[in-house]
């Protein structure tokens, strides 16, 4: 089977121009607001696979031939449908779905998702993402015990129980800290590396009561805290229970009432709380840059590259545009519980602006 190049498309050329002066361990660099997501997934993608070794461009133009690798993000897209020719067609596309879209990007040959729940093995493949850049670890000398409380993430993310009376009430009786990491709390650059003096890692999102788990995120709060020493307490999320082998990879809550439940449990048995944080370690292993990098050549390298010998992606790569996002939607079309969710972000998007238009008015 013949090799073929692989390019990654970004379509910002400054930001382009000073790629050679970019830190991989730099978290100002890679935590900006507005480009976190792109940087992640494309560029620290292309960073991480040229230091492998293998042989990778990045462009913000269309090349006529290869693997093309692009992160469909509104800008992205207009920019990628702007230059879109006829001359392009034979691309073999590979849409990152991230949190851009809860569907695959139709456009694409293959698709890559941030955890397992709709990887087919076939035409969408699940690919972690990458640890936090700079990430610093749990200072060891903090032992067992359980002072501090983090979240880091969106506000948004963070079910509204945590900020109630209830929360609140226990964290001031108990002698203990919450502290959100977010935009909201810290500015455009959030504290989302830094766990030198965190005890547990808090995650609980909100659940949005349209049929399943979430299951749209990947499992970056729980891989993270692995990397820095820290025992978790997650929601019901599938991208969590995935990676789920062990009691002691972290403790599932749903709820305020539960959380409470699992700190005093841990506060009780300092022993389990030393053997999460081992067990941690130990996973973390399996979520190395290197190995993260090894499973990206493998889907950009071989698997991939076999798609092109498929009567089905032969023919779809010769159609326009739209032609072949409509043949994509019937050679893979959305599960019902995937609609749901489609019409569930949608509908929620939909109320937000209206909202946002009746306070302006």
């Amino acid at each position: 089977m013949p090799t073929l190049p692989v390019t990654f498309f970004y379509p910002y050329p400054d930001e382009l121009a000073a790629l050679p002066d970019v830190d991989l361990d730099d978290y100002l660099f890679w935590s900006h607001e507005g480009k976190e997501r792109r940087r992640a997934w494309i560029l620290q993608t292309y960073l991480r696979l040229r230091e492998a070794g293998h042989l990778v461009s990045i462009s913000d133009t269309l090349p006529e031939r290869g693997v093309l690798v692009v992160l469909p993000e509104p800008e992205i897209r207009r920019a990628f449908d702007a230059q879109f020719t006829r001359a392009h067609r034979h691309l073999l596309l590979v849409t990152v779905r991230a949190d851009v879209t809860e569907y695959r990007p139709l456009i694409g040959d293959a698709d890559l998702v941030q955890n397992g729940r709709f990887a087919d093995d076939n035409r969408i493949f699940f690919v972690p993402h990458w640890p936090q850049p700079g990430l610093l670890p749990r200072d060891q000398r903090r032992g067992s015990r359980i002072e501090n409380i983090v979240f880091k993430g969106g506000f948004g993310s963070l079910l509204s129980d945590f900020r109630s009376e209830r929360w609140n009430d226990y964290l001031a009786s108990h002698d203990l800290s919450f502290h959100i990491a977010s935009a909201e709390t810290e500015g455009a650059i959030p504290n989302w590396h830094d766990y030198r003096t965190a005890d547990l890692n808090l995650a609980v999102r909100p659940t949005y009561n349209d049929g399943g788990l979430r299951c749209e995120k990947p499992a970056s709060k729980l891989i993270n805290a692995w990397h820095a020493g820290v025992p978790s307490l997650l929601g019901a999320e599938y991208a969590f229970r995935e990676l789920r082998t062990s009691a002691l990879d972290y403790i599932e809550v749903t709820s305020v009432d539960e959380a409470i439940m699992a700190i005093e449990y841990l506060r009780a048995r300092p022993d389990l709380y030393t053997r999460m944080v081992q067990h941690g370690r130990r996973r973390a292993r399996a979520f190395t840059p290197e190995r993260i990098a090894d499973r990206w050549a493998e889907v950009l390298f071989e698997t991939v590259p076999r798609m092109a010998t498929h009567r089905s992606t032969r023919w779809t790569r010769g159609l326009t545009g739209p032609l072949r996002s409509a043949v994509n939607f019937f050679l893979t079309p959305p599960s019902a519980y995937e609609l749901r969710k489609l019409v569930g972000h949608s509908v929620r998007r939909a109320g937000a602006r209206l909202r946002g238009a009746v306070v302006s008015s």
